[in-house]
């Protein structure tokens, strides 16, 4: 069953739906938001957008000076409950702790998400915390290795879609925004195994990227190592970090092979709720 066909039945609830891209849409680029800014980001009704916000604020996940409104630190509870409910966590957090220790750099274990990288799991690097990256942090996946790895072991109609939906845009003046050069980039991935990025999400940083696959092989995660650019080169970066990166992708694999499925596998097929689906819940 397509995600639209589900939008369709009786078991989805709009409002909830609708609930939740308000409270994804507070926090893209701003601190303070108005209901016109939420409204713009959403593409919902402004006279919705403000019904969800007092609700929020009345429940404790918004506070308002009676015109912006932000969230409060209650909305990080909502995704501590997805984190603490790993039955892995403090394993996984301990082999990335290890690999960063061992590496001396920044690494990150991320799912696709739509459009993005997300991480789940990230030990930052001294060199690299300018980047103010953490776990929920969004990436766009075109542009980074761990996108690259996500992307290059979607299927055909995933990665169809997914070209479709993304804006591809530079953000750095090295950027990749060519749909066929990309696709080409994906090919090598899968055929070499790991993806390298130097500067194109960033200028000064690059990365290397392995797949972490479930019991059934499956890639449902990426295992990614980030260094400033200018240090390392893709051939040395082989040569001293990809052997590593894979072997910790292995343990990751033996610790929690199903949830590493559950995460592979969400949002793959969400999209924004628009202001023509309408219902009365």
């Amino acid at each position: 069953m397509t995600m639209n066909s589900d939008r369709d039945s009786e078991s989805f609830i709009r409002s909830f739906a609708r609930g939740l891209s308000v409270i994804e849409a507070m926090g893209r680029n701003c601190e303070m938001h108005t209901v016109a800014s939420v409204s713009a980001l959403t593409l919902l009704p402004r006279t919705v957008v403000r019904r969800i916000l007092m609700t929020l604020t009345e429940l404790g996940y918004c506070m308002t000076d009676g015109r912006s409104f932000r969230l409060t630190p209650k909305v990080l509870s909502l995704g501590m409950t997805y984190l603490t409910s790993l039955p892995f966590w403090g394993l996984a957090q301990h082999a990335l702790e290890s690999l960063g220790s061992q590496m001396q750099a920044s690494v990150a274990l991320s799912v696709f998400d739509g459009e993005y990288s997300i991480y789940v799991l990230r030990v930052p690097s001294r060199e690299v915390m300018s980047l103010q990256l953490g776990v929920g942090s969004k990436v766009p996946a075109y542009a980074t290795s761990p996108g690259r790895v996500l992307l290059a072991w979607l299927d055909d109609e995933a990665l169809s879609n997914y070209f479709k939906q993304a804006k591809l845009r530079a953000l750095t003046a090295k950027t990749v925004t060519d749909e066929v050069t990309l696709r080409k980039s994906l090919d090598r991935v899968r055929e070499v195994g790991y993806a390298w990025v130097d500067g194109e999400f960033s200028e000064s940083v690059c990365g290397l990227s392995v797949p972490v696959r479930d019991a059934t092989g499956l890639a449902v995660a990426a295992l990614s190592v980030n260094l400033l650019s200018g240090d390392m080169k893709e051939n040395r970066a082989v040569r001293e970090l990809l052997r590593p990166l894979r072997t910790t992708s292995e343990q990751l694999r033996g610790m929690a092979p199903q949830f590493l499925s559950v995460a592979g596998q969400t949002a793959r097929s969400s999209a924004p709720i628009r202001d023509g689906e309408t219902s009365s819940a």
